[in-house]
């Protein structure tokens, strides 16, 4: 309110009080501004405390400090599927760098854009040219417009190259189950969902399956968000606080015992204090201190433990903080190795992405108190301080450390190869470590399991890592408190209660009138599972194979017999239902668990059908086939309702609202005009029309509303351009 009043005082012609009053206001928000551009990147605590930890060698201290001051560069990847990857690859190399090669800008050479060394494929990208000279240069002007466009439509994603380093190290196949436990905002998560769909080729549905947990409610509706354009079916985004998440119970078959579900890869990428990322976060150079770490130690251990309970034997997870500290690093993975004792081991990833120049984890390190002080042992600290769990035995480098091969975890120093700062630990299960683990494994050689399943093991072994001393003593005192664990950038909202989803399976027509909006509505933040809300949302409810509106869309588009149907869902009982998603057999499982009501679920499934009520139907086919499943679906579908179009006809579809269908003279006239109104499917081909330039290499599937006597193309505006 104030701020409207001085903006009208501010245009007045009078030049009056008012005018005065927005004048001074506009210069202290200018001065603001400046005071925040204008941190000094200097702090000496910082400095003396990795000088005494020996993070790197004192020849090297020079070089990593002044890469620290100075901003990132730019870097991007390619995304999606992987054909569309490899095709803007070639385009990038092929028409764009060349022209940027011997660029000068005020007499200075800029470099053109480079292939990140050790990205698989050359898939990743690093800019050094600042973002002024991106934008207004000439010489960049094409580049600029071409990274633009593609990142518009989702074919680019801009990401930090150390960020793009875990899931690298994952290794994940595309029939794999993998668990991201921290997993907002996203971008870690978005490969992952394309390495399980890198067969592609294949025109298959993947068997794996992406579950990806954020403790922040409102975090992983940015997750929903980022990972939306890939439009995979195996994606299933929930919120748990990922010390605690849950156990469920997947069975194959009616008659067959369920079994916890357990993943084949998982990444933890916890809540950390994130001073390896004061090259975009300058607010750091004023806020840093060694508080977070120490707050954070017992936190990032439940997460690795919880994490390693939920991995398969055999199965690989991996590790991963944006910090320099050895309290958040190698601290916590020698404590994790000690509770594992034996059936987790860190691998040696040496040979795995070269080209990354990466420095080994430390064997030792000190500990520093948040007054200063430093503390030589766990001896050292008084009672108080151990009952109110400040410091644990577990922050202070074990006896055995050249035992736990520590040397094998992963730092990357800014000043290696024009990064951020980043720590990895890749490890394996090698054993079995509670009835679960051994459960599982009778389960997959065909063995039958009598011993009792008490989950209550994987618990007390969670509750110990609440030591607090040599001695193994347990905090008692905040034994039974829930355990808050921040989000990797923010704070756990508790203020939003949204109750929890359950899928259900009922017969014949079963309908719901929600929108997106509805679709990706999710639930309660940051509350212990065991306290889990009852259901009130709208629960996930799978479609029979006989239902009514599956078989109209079945029969007006000819989906071949060989489609799951029964993997569609909808998300409300009313009587008609709007949309209609899909979901892969793996996602599928998880909805239906026997406890399945121990998951908040805030999102999954594709968009696959939507209801189009119009006067002009008379009856026919009311679904039109949504972008977001095309492409998987169009291999599953005849060509009663399909065309292939020319160039000249491409752009007449894209340039001309509501193209006539006299207008596609081609030998598609009389079967597009015969066609009776409803959603129709237009494959063009690149290959058809030689001579096309950059922007059309990848064939591409449309969907098309057919009215009467026009044609309305069926995609947003930026996937137009």
């Amino acid at each position: 309110m104030g701020w409207s009043k001085k903006r009208k005082g501010r245009t007045s012609r009078s030049g009056g009080q008012g005018a005065s009053d927005a004048k001074t206001e506009k210069k202290e928000r200018n001065t603001s501004h400046r005071a925040y551009e204008e941190i000094p990147k200097e702090n000496e605590k910082l400095k003396s405390y990795y000088k005494a930890q020996k993070i790197l060698p004192e020849a090297e201290w020079d070089a990593f400090w002044e890469t620290l001051q100075k901003p990132l560069p730019t870097t991007f990847r390619m995304t999606g599927s992987r054909s569309v990857a490899l095709e803007l690859r070639d385009a990038l190399e092929n028409e764009y760098v060349p022209s940027l090669l011997d660029v000068e800008i005020d007499g200075q050479k800029v470099d053109p854009p480079k292939p990140l060394a050790w990205y698989p494929d050359k898939l990743g990208w690093h800019v050094s040219t600042s973002r002024t000279v991106l934008k207004k240069s000439p010489e960049f002007h094409n580049f600029h417009q071409f990274i633009v466009a593609e990142t518009e439509v989702g074919n680019l994603s801009r990401q930090e190259a150390v960020s793009m380093i875990p899931p690298l190290l994952l290794d994940v196949q595309p029939h794999q189950y993998v668990l991201d436990m921290c997993a907002a905002p996203g971008s870690k998560t978005a490969q992952i969902i394309e390495m399980i769909h890198a067969n592609d080729k294949l025109k298959e549905v993947p068997t794996g399956l992406v579950l990806a947990n954020d403790a922040d409610y409102k975090r992983s509706q940015m997750l929903v968000h980022q990972t939306k354009r890939l439009q995979s079916p195996c994606f299933l985004v929930t919120n748990h606080d990922a010390a605690h998440f849950p156990n469920i119970h997947v069975g194959e078959k009616p008659d067959v015992r369920p079994y916890a579900l357990q993943f084949d890869r998982v990444l933890a990428d916890v809540p950390c204090s994130g001073d390896g990322t004061f090259r975009k976060n300058e607010l750091l150079w004023r806020t840093w201190g060694v508080g977070s770490a120490l707050g954070l130690h017992t936190t990032q251990v439940k997460i690795l433990m919880r994490g390693v309970q939920l991995l398969k034997v055999d199965g690989r997870i991996v590790y991963s903080t944006c910090s320099f500290n050895p309290i958040e690093n190698e601290a916590v993975v020698a404590q994790v190795l000690r509770l594992c004792n034996g059936a987790l081991e860190i691998l040696d990833v040496s040979s795995e992405l070269p080209g990354l120049i990466r420095y080994p984890g430390l064997q030792t390190w000190k500990v520093m108190s948040k007054d200063g002080e430093w503390i030589d042992s766990f001896k050292e600290v008084d009672n108080n301080e151990r009952q109110q769990g400040k410091y644990t035995q577990s922050m202070f480098p074990p006896a055995n450390a050249s035992e736990l091969n520590l040397d094998r975890c992963i730092r990357i120093y800014p000043h290696l190869q024009d990064t951020g700062g980043f720590f990895v630990a890749v490890f394996q299960k090698v054993a079995p470590m509670t009835a679960v683990d051994r459960a599982f494994l009778a389960r997959e050689k065909g063995e039958t399991f009598t011993e009792p399943v008490d989950e209550k093991e994987d618990e007390a072994m969670l509750e110990s890592t609440d030591e607090l001393n040599a001695d193994d003593e347990v905090n008692d005192q905040n034994k039974n408190q829930d355990v808050t664990v921040p989000a990797k950038r923010s704070v756990i909202d508790e203020s939003i209660s949204v109750p929890l989803k359950r899928a259900r399976t009922k017969a014949g027509d079963e309908n719901e009138d929600n929108d997106d909006v509805e679709h990706e509505r999710g639930a309660n933040a940051g509350v212990k599972d065991t306290k889990a809300s009852t259901l009130k949302e709208d629960p996930f409810i799978f479609l029979d194979h006989d239902n009514e509106d599956i078989k109209k869309f079945s029969d007006f588009y000819g989906l071949s017999p060989n489609f799951p149907v029964t993997n569609f869902l909808v998300r409300s009982e009313k009587s008609r239902s709007r949309t209609i998603y899909f979901v892969s057999n793996p996602v599928k499982a998880v909805l239906q668990a026997t406890d399945a009501s121990r998951l908040r679920v805030v999102n999954t499934g594709v968009k696959a059908f939507v209801r189009q009520d119009h006067a002009s139907l008379k009856g026919a086919c009311p679904f039109r086939v949504s972008s977001e499943i095309l492409s998987m679906l169009a291999p599953f579908l005849s060509d009663r309702r399909s065309a292939n179009i020319s160039l000249s006809e491409l752009r007449t579809l894209v340039m001309v609202a509501f193209p006539k269908v006299e207008e596609f003279i081609g030998e598609n006239f009389e079967k597009l005009d015969s066609m009776e109104a409803g959603c129709c499917i237009f494959h063009f081909d690149p290959a058809t029309s030689p001579g096309l330039k950059s922007y059309l290499r990848v064939p591409m599937i449309l969907p098309v509303w057919k009215a009467k006597v026009s044609f309305n193309l069926l995609i947003n505006k930026q996937e137009r351009r």
